[in-house]
C-alpha cells in the first residue's frame, strides 16, 4: 500500500505540473474552497473513532492521495478532455460510466455486477459528482466531500 500511494502521489504531481491550463479552472479560487475545513475537522477527529488495522496517519495519507488521484483523473482531467468533444450530458454520462467501470473492474467483490446495489450506487455517485463538476467547474466540492466520507466512516 505504501508503494502504491507513493506511485499515485508522484503520478498525480506529474499530471498537475503538466496540465496547468486545466488546473486554472479545476483549482480556481471559489467559495467552495472553504469546504476543505470539513475534511480537516474530520481528520482531527479521526483518531477518536478510528478502528482499522493501519496506523491512523498512514490511513489519512493513503486516503488523501487516493481521493485526490481518483478525482483529479476522473472528474478533473477526463471530464475536461471529454468536454472538448461531447455535449454536457455526454460528458456527465461518460464520466460517470468510466468512474463506475473503474470501481467495478478494480474492486469487483464490492462493486461488480454481482453486487448490483453498490454497483448502482457507484454509478449514481459518478453521475452526481460529474454533474457537480460540470456545474461548478472546480474540484473543491468534490474533493472535500469525497475525503470527508473516508474520514467520517473509517
Amino acid at each position: 500500500m505504501g508503494i502504491e500511494t507513493l506511485l499515485a502521489a508522484v503520478l498525480a504531481v506529474m499530471l498537475v505540473l503538466t496540465h496547468q491550463r486545466f488546473n486554472r479552472v479545476l483549482f480556481a479560487p471559489s467559495w467552495s474552497v472553504w469546504l476543505y475545513a470539513l475534511p480537516l475537522i474530520l481528520a482531527i477527529a479521526l483518531p477518536l473513532h478510528y478502528d482499522l488495522v493501519l496506523p491512523v496517519f498512514l490511513y489519512m495519507v493513503w486516503m488523501t492521495v487516493s481521493v485526490f488521484w481518483q478525482d483529479y483523473l476522473t472528474f478533473g482531467l477526463l471530464q475536461s478532455y471529454l468536454g472538448r468533444r461531447l455535449p454536457t450530458w455526454g460528458v456527465v454520462a461518460s464520466t460517470a460510466v468510466i468512474f463506475w467501470l473503474g470501481h467495478a473492474l478494480f474492486i469487483p467483490e464490492r462493486f461488480g455486477l454481482a453486487n448490483w446495489v453498490p454497483s448502482l450506487a457507484i454509478l449514481g455517485l459518478g453521475l452526481a459528482l460529474a454533474s457537480l463538476r460540470s456545474w461548478l467547474k472546480t474540484l473543491h466540492l468534490i474533493l472535500a466531500l469525497h475525503l470527508s466520507f473516508y474520514f467520517l466512516f473509517a
